[in-house]
């Protein structure tokens, strides 16, 4: 049968496993190795999955069945069978089963989301993973043998979801109104407002916040699973509508209403917000990953594109502007990836960990705010200016491109904005004084930077930024300057792990590739230079490893 999508994206083909450089580059450095799954996965995404996923955008979204034929409330979200075919293979990779179920540490789970890094099937896999992890680690012995098996049954698993946020308060879970109520040994809940539910009609259960207790608090949240349907096989809740979104069209985003729907309580009620939060790191971490990985493969189109594409007599490639800004934006985009697997990392060796949380859970969700943060801002810069190269079919919706844009903006909003990943560090700063480990952190990394002279001199810096952070801490009003804290954190621990990586590359060739990003992004980021070498930004030949897939 004919196909030609590899004339509509240049990128089929590529193994976003094993052809990604930098990507291979950290995981030696943290000493991970991709097992075969993880490997094929990186084929099948460039192969398979992105063409379905740009179909599904563009013709086949969910739809939202109230009825059936028969006249029941069946609340069901139908979706293509592509759709269906292309989740199941996903979770047949182990994406969620292989974390959730022990057989690999969280880490798996994480950089399978930068490899598949689609908005919309990836948040399916994310808060499949999430309901797994909170079913596993809070549910009690009853609960955990009834249901969590089919969140580890791999092609065949059950599908998850979170139910936070609520139309009066988004963010703000203190401000929720559904009401958890207990009745002999039942828990049942009331309410109509739980606004952003998405994967709503596709779970297959889900976790849900709730009033255990009256007024307005956090302290008051009781977190709970949620199965779709109830005993008799009918509804557990209503779905009241689909959303209709700029990006992220193969996750279905509805109104969820509850109406005595049946709930299993999570650990001890009086700390749910505690659970809430831990299972919304996983997510955070997932959003930064993805959002970097949507960033890679629009990025990688442009530079296959720009080594095709004739301009006034030459490669677009070899106009020596382009070249400066491909290099700065693949600056960027390494110094987020590092980061956002360093936090994935320290999540994935502190999970098992439960309030009240020591400084190793708390640097790991410091760590978050820092890579969610950044990994968007990067997506959403790399994505837009991906379209430009491509240049008035940029905006084309029938070409990949446009899409990687409309997605990559979603990841600076769910999981909480640029403000909210602010405020949340600034309370692990003030309250758990969690930046004194974050400091010692950063000395431990500048010991893997073999060269003495660039050691010391990013030495020097971190101390200039401890010195900026704790004067800023310092401040009457600290909530003004908090982004510039998140900003200047981010960026200092990316740039060491820059240096870092580079360093304990083997391959001289990659290696020098690396250390020249990790100048760049020093210079730009930390040091915040407007001019640069002209060495560190007209040599296209540390962009040549995109080119070994091809």
């Amino acid at each position: 049968m004919r196909n030609q999508f590899s004339e509509l994206f240049l990128s089929k083909g590529l193994n976003y496993a094993k052809d990604d450089m930098p990507l291979n580059s950290a995981l030696q450095f943290f000493k991970f190795i991709p097992d075969r799954d993880l490997i094929n996965l990186g084929k099948y995404v460039s192969e398979e999955m992105i063409e379905s996923a740009d179909f599904i955008d563009h013709g086949s979204k969910p739809k939202l069945q109230t009825w059936s034929i028969l006249g029941k409330r069946i609340d069901y979200v139908r979706i293509s069978p592509d759709h269906v075919n292309t989740l199941k293979k996903l979770l047949g990779f182990g994406v969620v089963s292989k974390s959730s179920s022990g057989e690999f540490p969280w880490l798996y789970h994480f950089i399978s989301g930068y490899i598949i890094s689609d908005s919309g099937l990836f948040c399916t896999l994310t808060l499949t993973a999430q309901t797994a992890y909170a079913i596993s680690k809070y549910g009690d012995s009853s609960l955990k043998n009834q249901y969590f098996p089919f969140y580890i049954a791999g092609n065949e698993g059950w599908l998850g979801a979170t139910y936070y946020s609520e139309i009066q308060g988004g963010s703000d879970l203190g401000s929720n109104t559904t009401i958890a109520k207990k009745s002999g040994a039942i828990w049942t809940l009331q309410g109509s407002d739980k606004y952003f539910a998405s994967d709503a009609g596709l779970a297959d259960g889900a976790i849900v916040t709730a009033k255990v207790k009256e007024g307005y608090g956090v302290r008051n949240i009781g977190l709970f699973f949620v199965p779709a349907l109830n005993l008799e096989n009918k509804p557990n809740y209503d779905i009241r509508r689909l959303k209709e979104k700029l990006g992220t069209i193969a996750v279905p985003t509805g109104e969820v209403e509850f109406k005595d729907t049946i709930a299993f309580p999570l650990g001890d009620l009086n700390k749910g917000i505690y659970y809430a939060m831990e299972v919304l790191t996983i997510s955070r971490i997932d959003d930064a990953l993805a959002a970097c990985g949507i960033a890679r493969k629009a990025l990688w189109e442009a530079y296959l594109y720009a080594n095709e594409r004739t301009s006034f007599g030459k490669k677009i490639i070899e106009h020596p502007l382009l070249r400066r800004d491909f290099i700065e934006l693949e600056s960027e985009l390494e110094g987020s990836l590092f980061l956002s697997i360093f936090a994935a990392k320290k999540f994935s060796d502190s999970c098992d960990e439960k309030p009240p949380y020591t400084d190793k859970y708390n640097l790991a969700r410091l760590l978050s705010h820092l890579s969610k943060n950044i990994a968007a801002e990067t997506s959403t810069a790399i994505t837009r200016y991906a379209m430009e190269i491509f240049g008035g079919i940029g905006f084309f919706e029938e070409f990949p491109i446009a899409k990687f844009h409309r997605d990559a903006i979603v990841t600076s909003i769910w999981e909480g904005t640029s403000n909210i990943q602010a405020l949340d560090m600034l309370e692990a700063i003030l309250k758990k004084k969690i930046h004194i480990s974050l400091y010692q952190v950063l000395n431990d990394l500048l010991e893997n930077i073999d060269d003495e002279k660039t050691r010391e001199r990013v030495r020097e810096s971190v101390e200039d930024m401890k010195k900026e952070v704790n004067l800023l801490l310092s401040q009457s009003n600290v909530e003004l300057y908090s982004k510039d804290i998140l900003n200047m954190m981010g960026h200092m621990v990316a740039s060491t792990l820059m240096f870092c990586i580079s360093y304990s590359t083997d391959n001289q060739g990659d290696r020098q590739s690396l250390l020249n990003m990790a100048e760049v992004y020093y210079l730009r980021n930390v040091l915040k230079k407007g001019k640069l070498p002209e060495e560190l930004i007209s040599n296209a030949d540390f962009l040549k490893w995109m080119e070994r897939g091809n």
